[in-house]
């Protein structure tokens, strides 16, 4: 039955949600001629995708679940670009759910939302079916938002503890399904390697396999020349051979050896060291930008400050003008009545101050303008905030919209599928009638 292939965090749910629906990718493992051979075909929504069924739990839509879970992210003020999803493999026996069957493909999905429901029911969940793997067995890519609906909190479990309990429900539906549980088949281990871990000797597996874990681990990697490099410092030799990946070093006897990415385990094979390093590239241009975004930010908010302490002095420089001059226009009046010999003096002194003082007024009146425009700008900032929790009451809204488009969506689905899936009439042959000889007498 079911197996929980692996359970891992993941850093960018755009990234996740992307690589599971597969918008414009090819599939693998010549998926596409296999489907010829076999003469299935896909759901028309679904034709220039990887995912052959796709569904979700809490008004998901999987089109466009990378759209839904940022607008919980960003209504819960929940935007690091760290651990912003958890990501399920979910693989399916062949004898119980066969890719040949297109009615097994939503089944499987099926089965997928179920456990997401039962695992995280506070949480949206996006659920994709694949058949382009190796065998074409049929599996589940869930994709799970950390963003509580209720709380906005975010999702904080350990890695063992959500295997384990993963591994248990999964187990749980299985009995209810009537199958068998079967092993993981995502860790590739021998029969040799696992006696040599159960009783604690060494296992140049299980060294290699650290080896490339604690590259690896250092999230600054984010290319495979780098990665090359840093794995060689460790004692490791890596290089592609066509589709597969394989990794030389001597272990701890001295001795050579060589194994390739799919005999140590999906994790590391090719495709999933190169689309992990370019997850990683993708995060890091993203950081890049919004460090940009917010230092232009803060320098504007800097220039802004000074500007406003400039127009403040100046203000206050000119009312002690428009003061000195009222002064200097009282204290003339009074010269001119005492000293009528000065008038042709006063008067031009009087039109010089006059033009004075109209500058200095037309100066005031564009700082005030100034001020008023910059009184506006806050206005503004303040109803963009409230705008904001605005759109958190949205949110809710947005959610229970979703959920009616999702069960509409899936009716449909399942139409489609009960047409394509339903017997061809057999024509029916015509009767025919035989002459019968009832053996009478001769006369």
């Amino acid at each position: 039955m079911a197996t929980i292939a692996k359970v891992t965090n993941g850093a960018s749910a755009a990234s996740a949600l992307d690589y599971a629906l597969g918008k414009d990718k090819p599939l693998h493992e010549h998926t596409e001629r296999w489907l010829e051979e076999n003469r299935l075909e896909r759901l028309d929504a679904l034709k220039d995708c990887r995912a052959v069924a796709v569904g979700g739990t809490n008004g998901i839509d999987p089109v466009i679940a990378k759209e839904q879970f940022k607008a919980v992210r960003q209504a819960f003020n929940q935007n690091k670009r760290r651990n912003q999803v958890l990501r399920i493999t979910q693989s399916f026996a062949n004898n119980e759910l066969n890719a040949r069957n297109p009615s097994d493909w939503q089944r499987a999905n099926d089965l997928g939302c179920q456990l997401a429901q039962q695992l995280y029911p506070d949480y949206q969940s996006a659920v994709y079916t694949h058949i382009d793997g190796k065998n074409h067995i049929i599996h589940n890519h869930i994709i799970v938002n950390k963003v509580n609906l209720k709380t906005g909190k975010k999702l904080d479990e350990r890695k063992g503890t959500a295997v384990e309990r993963t591994r248990q429900m999964n187990d749980e539906i299985a009995k209810k399904q009537g199958w068998q549980v079967i092993a993981p088949v995502r860790e590739h281990q021998s029969k040799t390697e696992q006696e040599l871990t159960k009783h604690g000797q060494y296992s140049y597996m299980h060294d290699l396999r650290g080896r490339i874990d604690s590259t690896m681990a250092d999230t600054t990697i984010s290319d495979f020349k780098t990665f090359s490099a840093v794995l060689a410092k460790s004692g490791v030799n890596v290089s592609i051979r066509g589709q597969n990946v394989s990794y030389a070093f001597l272990d701890a006897n001295h001795k050579q050896r060589r194994a390739r990415g799919q005999r140590l385990g999906a994790d590391y094979e090719k495709e999933a060291i190169l689309h992990e390093l370019a997850r990683r590239t993708r995060d890091q241009q993203e950081q890049q930008l919004n460090r940009d975004d917010q230092s232009r930010a803060d320098s504007a908010l800097r220039e802004t400050e000074r500007t406003d302490t400039a127009l403040e002095q100046r203000e206050r420089n000119t009312t002690k003008s428009s003061q000195s001059l009222d002064h200097l226009t009282r204290a003339t009046g009074r010269t001119r009545q005492t000293a009528s010999d000065l008038g042709a003096s006063y008067n031009r002194q009087n039109n010089r101050k006059r033009r004075i003082r109209d500058r200095v007024t037309s100066f005031a009146n564009y700082v005030r303008g100034f001020t008023d425009g910059l009184h506006r700008f806050a206005e503004q900032a303040k109803q963009l905030i409230a705008d904001k929790h605005l759109y958190q009451d949205v949110a809710s809204r947005f959610k229970a919209d979703m959920a009616r488009k999702e069960q509409n969506r899936q009716a449909v689905i399942k139409q489609d599928l009960a047409k394509r899936t339903v017997p061809k009439p057999q024509k029916q042959q015509p009767n025919q009638t035989y002459p019968h000889n009832r053996g009478g007498l001769q006369r």
